[in-house]
C-alpha cells in the first residue's frame, strides 16, 4: 500500500494525518455534548446576537481533550483541516472574544452570571446579562488550545514537519490573544492568581511553534 496517498483522505504526503472534519465541532462531539448537557453558554445560538437561522452547528466549537485509552484523537473525522481551523479562529474573534465588552447578552440572564462549569468562581455577583470576562477567557483558552492540537495531530509543526501560511496565521492570532489577555485582564485578582501562569505557558508554547514555522520559510510561503 502507498502510505502517501489514501482515497479516503486519511493520509497525505509522508503519511501525515489529514483531517476531514468540515465543521468547527465534529458531529460525534456535538451529539455527545448535547446528550450530556455539555454545551457551554457562549456556544448557544441566540437570535439577538447571531444571524437568523444559526444553530449549534454554526456556534459550537470543538473543546480541548486529551487522548485516552477509550478515546483516540487522531481520527480524520474528528480532526479539522487548516482551512477549517482558520475559520474557527475568525469565528472566535468575531463572535466570542469581545462578548464581555459588547453589552447585554440574554444568554447570561441570571444575576449569578451563568458560568461554564470551569469552576473558577468568576460568576459570583455578576449583573444579569453581563458575560464574566474570565469565562470568556477560559472558553477561548480551551478552544484555541484544541486548534493548536489539531495542527499538531496533522504534523503542522514547522521544521521537521509540515508548514503552511494558514498554520502561521492561526498561531499568530492565538499568540496575540494570549498577550492581550495578560494585559487586559491584569486588573482581575482571579486572573492573576489562577489564570495568568497558564496563560503565559500557552503563550510560550504558541510562540515556540511559531518559531518553528518561521524557520521553515519554504513551507509557510506556500499558501
Amino acid at each position: 500500500a502507498n502510505d502517501d496517498v489514501d482515497e479516503s483522505g486519511v493520509l497525505g504526503g509522508g503519511g501525515n494525518l489529514v483531517g476531514v472534519c468540515v465543521h468547527m465541532c465534529p458531529d460525534e462531539e456535538l451529539i455527545r455534548r448535547e446528550s450530556e448537557n455539555g454545551i457551554q453558554t457562549l456556544e448557544l445560538p441566540c437570535k439577538d446576537i447571531h444571524p437568523a437561522g444559526w444553530t449549534l452547528r454554526d456556534t459550537a466549537v470543538k473543546r480541548f481533550r486529551r487522548s485516552a485509552a477509550d478515546f483516540k484523537l487522531d481520527i480524520p473525522e474528528l480532526v479539522r483541516p487548516p482551512h477549517v481551523l482558520e475559520r474557527v479562529c475568525g469565528y472566535l474573534e468575531e463572535w466570542v472574544m469581545e462578548r464581555d465588552r459588547q453589552g447585554f447578552d440574554p444568554r447570561f440572564g441570571h444575576d449569578t452570571g451563568g458560568g461554564f462549569g470551569f469552576g473558577n468562581g468568576n460568576a459570583k455577583n455578576v449583573k444579569a446579562g453581563t458575560v464574566p470576562p474570565l469565562d470568556v477567557y477560559q472558553f477561548i483558552w480551551d478552544r484555541t488550545r484544541m486548534v493548536r492540537k489539531d495542527f499538531i495531530l496533522q504534523n503542522y509543526v514547522g521544521t521537521g514537519g509540515r508548514c503552511n501560511a494558514i498554520a502561521v496565521r492561526c498561531h499568530e492570532r492565538i499568540a496575540r490573544w494570549h498577550a492581550l489577555c495578560e494585559h487586559q485582564l491584569s486588573h482581575l485578582p482571579d486572573f492573576i492568581v489562577m489564570q495568568s501562569q497558564q496563560n503565559i505557558q500557552e503563550l510560550g508554547a504558541t510562540m515556540k511553534s511559531l518559531n518553528m514555522f518561521y524557520d521553515d520559510a519554504g513551507g509557510r510561503s506556500t499558501l
